[in-house]
């Protein structure tokens, strides 16, 4: 699994899950030192206009962010929101990920199955919002 699709996964996926595996699994696991408390902050929003391709910086978004230590190597996480214990865990994630040069075994099974959760979420949202399509079309025959 890719870093962005990893980064996506934790960012999206149910809160009390991914909580509940960093305390039980990844917790046991390694000795976690917090080096930087979850904070709010404010992050510059950077897009690119679309016609002459330069960047800007749309605007200020609201995020919490947290560094974690283990065995020696630096993790961070940030997300949006006030979400403390997700920037904790998305941290913990990083510094393990860092540690392993990639994905323990049962770090990748819980990304995986974490993602196709998000996913089936995602389709859901995704069918709900097309339920509510108009076919103007269809009106103009009635």
């Amino acid at each position: 699994m890719d870093q962005d699709k990893i980064d996506f996964t934790l960012c999206e996926c149910d809160l009390n899950v991914l909580t509940t595996f960093t305390e039980n699994q990844l917790e046991k696991l390694y000795q976690v030192n917090i080096t930087r408390l979850p904070a709010i902050c404010l992050t510059m929003v950077r897009a690119e206009d679309s016609v002459e391709l330069q960047e800007f910086y749309l605007g200020e978004a609201l995020t919490t962010e947290c560094e974690v230590e283990i065995e020696g190597q630096t993790g961070f996480g940030i997300c949006l929101g006030d979400e403390p214990d997700r920037a904790y865990c998305l941290a913990v994630f990083d510094a393990v990920l860092k540690i392993n040069n990639g994905l323990p075994d049962i770090v990748s099974q819980f990304l995986d199955e974490q993602y196709q959760q998000v996913m089936l979420q995602e389709k859901r949202d995704f069918n709900q919002i097309l339920s509510t399509k108009v076919d103007f079309k269809l009106m103009d025959q009635l």
